[in-house]
């Protein structure tokens, strides 16, 4: 590839991630941050004290980023939080809006796809390019006059947990995080996770897959959760998970800086327990001085505003 963050003539080529220090793999996510965004916003709806975008941004990769945008109502600076869900950003729409709602912008953002899929490099690559989609829509918020800069967190699910806690681990503009159903990595996941989508590319690789394991693993977040800022963290695991066992929950756990907490829920890998949404919810809304969260997660839970009955 050929955008100035991999510096793969000089950086990728060499790099063994169990020999490299954590500042040397950080400079893969280098980029210019200067370059214009090259912004689209284009208004979806408007209601409930809320308006919903879709956006787009440009990547140093050439790419672009989409997703949604969701603000608030009202004038001032206000928190934010960047989300990406492996299922893509519809699937954090309704946690994005409560938060919208509760008083926070929220950008939800796709993963760029692979410009070489399948082959170690190019799904190595696509891995980079959504931390540093992730790090962009940092620099999107940043430049709003309604999103205070100092209160931006990261939230991910499954492969968007794992790219989160390498993009929280190495930009420090992120002052919480929530990683929901993540590990310490898709070479972990992929050499080990009983689900039948990773048992089929053990299969597919076949005596390719050392190999592959080994050229991808230098995004593997266990490279980086060690090295995170004193960030407050959320982390969020399902008893019946069939691809994240619970000792990989754990280990991403432990393996992390904290302040952190652990919270199980009795669910599948979509953690759509009720409990799960209003815990990320308060947990953002106390990381970044947010007052709304209560009142907007009683609205949605059919009681009536500061009474607690439906």
């Amino acid at each position: 590839m050929s955008f100035r963050l991999l510096a793969p003539s000089v950086l990728l080529c060499c790099i063994a991630a169990s020999a490299e220090s954590f500042a040397e793999l950080g400079k893969l996510y280098e980029y210019d941050r200067a370059a214009p965004l090259d912004l689209k916003l284009t208004q979806r709806d408007s209601r409930n004290g809320y308006a919903l975008y879709d956006v787009s941004y440009g990547l140093p990769t050439k790419q672009r980023a989409d997703g949604f945008l969701a603000v608030p109502q009202g004038r001032g600076r206000k928190p934010a939080v960047v989300w990406m869900h492996s299922s893509g950003a519809m699937a954090w729409l309704g946690d994005a809006i409560l938060l919208a709602r509760a008083g926070a912008v929220s950008l939800i953002v796709n993963a760029p796809a692979s410009v070489a899929a399948g082959t170690p490099e190019g799904d190595r690559d696509a891995m980079i390019a959504a931390v540093v989609t992730l790090r962009r829509a940092a620099d999107l918020l940043e430049a709003r006059d309604d999103v205070d800069p100092r209160r931006i967190a990261i939230a991910g699910h499954s492969f968007g947990a794992m790219m989160g806690a390498v993009a929280a681990s190495v930009d420090p503009r992120f002052k919480a995080a929530v990683f929901e159903a993540g590990l310490l990595g898709m070479s972990v996941h992929i050499a080990t996770s009983p689900h039948p989508w990773a048992q089929g590319i053990r299969k597919e690789l076949g005596a390719g897959l050392p190999h592959y394991l080994e050229v991808i693993s230098v995004v593997d977040a266990a490279h980086y959760i060690g090295h995170a800022p004193a960030i407050p963290k959320l982390f969020q695991s399902a008893w019946y998970d069939p691809g994240v066992p619970y000792e990989d929950s754990v280990k991403f756990y432990e393996e992390a800086t904290g302040p952190k907490e652990l919270k199980w829920y009795d669910t599948a890998h979509d953690i759509d327990d009720i409990a799960a949404i209003a815990d990320r919810t308060r947990f953002l809304a106390k990381a970044l001085g947010l007052s709304g969260a209560d009142a907007a997660i009683g609205t949605k839970a059919g009681r009536k505003a500061g009474t607690g009955r439906p």
